[in-house]
């Protein structure tokens, strides 16, 4: 219960109304309120079209909305979550869009579970309190036109009713889902504007990762006219990564996998990890990633799939973070070794971590490792490199003029079930004419879902638009 429950909960128990029958004043207060809570009911339906409220418990996905609630709800005068989100969203206060978007998701799931719960028990006693069988024939009409059978079977169950504070709360709830409404297929998503907003461009965006490649290349290309030999991930690693002391072998090996494959940060965290092979062509040495996909659901309803749950690349070793780690591979066992870090298991209150949190640690730890790294290869870098920055200079390598690979061959080398994933890394044209492309020493991929297709349309006209 938040402050605002609890503030609730005292002006109904000091009131004079909360002393006598609670429904003395029910009519009056709930009259404006069927309708809306008619609507309200409609739209959290809506909110569960892809994913039910169950599915979100079992992840740890329904933890992470209530914690978001809280915060938000310390942030507002009132301790009212809602309030906060309308005034921040009305003054564009939030950081970034994703950060818009993860408290309205959240809000929003909020919102309709209360509807859901408490809508059927006022329904319920609006009719009990009607008077006469006419009203009633009235009311049942508007009501069951817009629910189903089941949602009607809990009407006629409910029991009790519903306090002052239950109707606040209730209140609350319809007006918010009614305001923001949802938006389980993401159409708003589709159909926004190609211009990238100010919000967009803040430092965890895919614009500024590209930003950041961008500004690498330009560097390379400066070098490169008194070096041609020269590019800037050989570099990072010859200068950076190689001399560093405080590295050890093991995570100079998941720097390499990083660099090689492109791989989410989060696939090195140990409940997926990545298994790689030293294979010894005669003269040639090769090296095979067996890595374990991040961001994998399967698909339901109108809802397709997304992310691989497995995927199977093999290279040829042709630059000197691949040489390296065929070396440190070829010395273990059986010639392979799984790559991993971990992360805590338990927080500091003593609560499991769900796995997503724990991967979301490993990707931090990878990011400020990375990022302390990127600052003694390139000092005069203006933004902090990233391992996604390897992310999206892979899939521009792999989408450069000249290369062999098809759209489905890179869909699965970076771990999407859709081609059209793809054009959220990288740029065809930001790696042309550049040397060290990583992806021309690739020369298997393999994944274990097929990769869905695309025509090239308008813009908001194919739904196939979500980044894995």
């Amino acid at each position: 219960m938040t402050k605002h429950d609890r503030d609730l909960t005292r002006s109904s128990q000091s009131s004079p109304a909360a002393t006598g029958n609670p429904s003395d004043d029910f009519e009056g207060y709930n009259t404006d309120l069927l309708e809306a809570s008619v609507q309200a009911h409609e739209l959290a339906v809506r909110a569960q079209k892809s994913v039910s409220a169950t599915s979100l418990y079992e992840s740890g996905t329904w933890a992470k909305y209530e914690q978001r609630a809280k915060s938000l709800a310390r942030k507002h005068p009132s301790r009212d979550p809602f309030r906060a989100y309308l005034l921040y969203d009305e003054h564009g206060t939030f950081s970034s869009s994703n950060s818009r978007q993860s408290y309205r998701s959240a809000l929003v799931r909020l919102a309709a579970r209360d509807v859901l719960e408490l809508a059927p028990s006022l329904w319920r006693q609006i009719l009990n309190f009607a008077a006469g069988e006419e009203k009633i024939r009235d009311l049942e009409p508007t009501i069951s036109a817009f629910i189903d059978g089941e949602t009607w079977d809990h009407i006629q169950q409910a029991s009790g009713t519903l306090s002052n504070v239950q109707l606040r709360k209730l209140e609350r709830a319809v007006e918010f889902i009614i305001t923001v409404q949802p938006d389980p297929d993401h159409t708003a998503l589709r159909h926004r504007s190609r211009q990238p907003s100010s919000m967009e461009t803040k430092s965890g965006s895919s614009t500024s990762k590209n930003s950041t490649l961008y500004k690498l290349n330009q560097h390379q290309r400066r070098r490169a006219k008194m070096l041609p030999a020269y590019d800037w991930r050989s570099h990072f690693w010859n200068a950076a990564v190689m001399p560093d002391t405080h590295l050890d072998d093991r995570r100079r090996a998941c720097i390499a996998v990083m660099m090689l494959t492109g791989c989410r940060p989060s696939e090195l965290c140990d409940d997926l990890g990545i298994t790689v092979a030293a294979i010894a062509l005669g003269d040639n040495h090769h090296l095979a990633f067996e890595i374990a996909g991040a961001k994998c659901t399967e698909s339901g309803g109108t809802h397709p799939g997304k992310g691989q749950q497995s995927r199977y690349i093999e290279i040829a070793c042709e630059t000197p973070e691949a040489a390296w780690l065929f070396d440190h591979v070829a010395e273990q066992p059986d010639r392979a070794v799984r790559l991993f870090l971990g992360a805590p298991t338990y927080d500091r209150k003593g609560i499991a971590l769900m796995p997503t949190e724990r991967r979301r640690r490993v990707s931090n730890q990878l990011g400020k490792l990375i990022c302390r790294l990127g600052k003694v290869a390139f000092p005069r870098l203006s933004s902090n490199l990233s391992p996604y920055v390897f992310r999206h200079a892979l899939s521009s390598d792999l989408r450069a003029p000249g290369h062999q690979s098809d759209r489905g061959g890179i869909a699965s080398a970076l771990g999407h079930q859709s081609e059209k994933t793809q054009q959220h890394y990288g740029s065809p044209n930001t790696s042309k004419g550049l040397n060290g492309s990583r992806a021309a020493q690739i020369t298997h991929v393999s994944a274990t879902s097929p990769v869905r297709t695309f025509e090239r349309t308008r813009y908001g006209q194919n739904p196939d638009v979500t980044p894995e």
